[in-house]
């Protein structure tokens, strides 16, 4: 069954439609709450409250074409809930290795610079290279002029090279130092 029509039936009130497209998309779901949370378990909670919050809303989705960047905007906001909700306990090392996918897909040093990028910068870099959206659809999830995500991009990725981060396979171009 195609996508568009997955869509169209969940926005119809399908919920098992909507657990297709879903879960055709966890992983990268998890991903990405990983890069906000730091952590296996609120990662978990970000995701499934992202589920729960697409079920509650879907039927609002008024751009059925936009359905992958409504969801991230949908995680975001999630996960700055939870990150808000939750007062930090002192110097924390991220539970980046609870789990032997973590280990593969995440190098701990970048997801430790990412965190400490202010969320503007981060949330592009996150798009971007961990979700692999346009500058275009960055600026739909973010609510942003392409100019201005451009901007946005090339500051995050000037961070990361000051603190020695190797980001080469992540540079898109919009470096002024290449």
């Amino acid at each position: 069954m195609a996508e568009s029509e997955l869509i169209s039936q969940a926005r119809a009130g399908d919920g098992a439609a909507l657990g297709r497209l879903l879960r055709a998309r966890q992983d990268k779901l998890y991903r990405t709450a990983f890069l906000y949370t730091r952590n296996q378990a609120d990662a978990l909670d970000v995701v499934q409250e992202t589920a729960l919050q697409a079920m509650l809303s879907i039927k609002r989705l008024r751009h059925p074409e936009y359905f992958d960047t409504w969801l991230i905007r949908i995680l975001i906001n999630s996960a700055y809930r939870l990150m808000r909700s939750r007062k930090p306990v002192g110097d924390e090392a991220p539970a980046a290795a609870a789990s032997p996918d973590n280990a593969a897909v995440l190098h701990l040093d970048l997801v430790q610079d990412l965190a400490a990028l202010p969320a503007k910068l981060r949330d592009v870099v996150i798009l971007r290279f961990f979700n692999d959206l346009t500058l275009q659809e960055i600026g739909r999830v973010l609510h942003l002029p392409v100019g201005t995500v451009k901007s946005r991009l090339n500051r995050a990725l000037q961070g990361l090279r000051e603190k020695g981060e190797v980001i080469h396979e992540y540079d898109d171009g919009f470096s002024k130092n290449n």
